[in-house]
């Protein structure tokens, strides 16, 4: 039987933070403007979530990022990965 592949896409914290201090705005701010409760954005920058392609393009909007990779990085997995 043939593996699959499995493509997950992952926040990068530390260029989350970084934007964010740069903005003078917090963790927390951000999880308003998303629409998502603080617990579902601690998950996603802490990698226990992936973020759905709608919440990615929210989250570049918002932070007034354009380049998908300064926030993001892409992970494959075989299954039984």
């Amino acid at each position: 039987m043939a593996r699959r592949r499995r493509t997950v896409v992952r926040l990068k914290p530390l260029a989350l933070w970084d934007r964010l201090a740069l903005l003078h705005r917090s963790q927390n701010w951000l999880a308003d403007e998303l629409g998502i409760s603080r617990s579902h954005l601690s998950r996603l920058v802490n990698g226990e979530r992936a973020a759905s392609s709608r919440l990615r393009r929210r989250m570049q909007r918002v932070l007034g990022e354009e380049d998908f990779h300064e926030l993001f990085f892409i992970e494959r997995h075989e299954d039984g990965e």
